[in-house]
């Protein structure tokens, strides 16, 4: 991580992850919906890219709360390469729904999924660490008070423009 920061390189491959990301996430509602056609995915990976804009800054903010030295290009960079792990783990996921026909029996390998999750985790910790010069407690601590910074009142927004719609 630390060379493709020096070397600001990475950029165009954390903004495609971060697009998979979304486009995984909107796997679920594709394969639990019958009238969800694949325009989902468009939306669901706008939303990874605006997921990734959003918390590079967040985290970009708060980590210089805890001393960190950062770029917002840093951030994404690392943010989304550090999303990786998470994405080829859901894109496994979605295609196991999708080709499916009992999905409970998925359930048998939640173990895989905890695992990855964890390790995932860690790469994003880690990650960060490197791009916001901080070290794995202060990042944990940032990711933390970013994510309470954000998802409370994004929880607030959707429902309310849900309630609207």
């Amino acid at each position: 991580m630390q060379g493709l920061i020096e070397n600001r390189q990475g950029h165009g491959l954390a903004i495609c992850v971060a697009l998979i990301f979304g486009g995984t996430q909107a796997g679920r509602y594709y394969v639990s919906a019958e009238n969800a056609g694949t325009g989902i995915f468009l939306v669901g990976g706008l939303a990874g890219l605006l997921a990734l804009y959003l918390f590079a800054w967040l985290l970009r903010n708060f980590g210089r709360w805890f001393g960190g030295q950062a770029s917002l290009r840093e951030v994404r960079v690392a943010f989304g390469w550090g999303l990786m792990p998470w994405t080829l783990l859901f894109l496994f996921l979605t295609a196991a729904l999708a080709v499916s026909e009992d999905p409970a029996v998925l359930a048998n390998f939640y173990w895989i999924f905890f695992i990855g999750f964890i390790y995932g985790y860690a790469v994003l910790l880690s990650s960060l660490s490197v791009a916001l010069r901080l070290s794995i407690w202060k990042t944990f601590f940032c990711l933390v008070v970013a994510i309470l910074v954000s998802v409370f009142p994004l929880t607030w927004f959707l429902q309310t423009l849900s309630a609207l719609i």
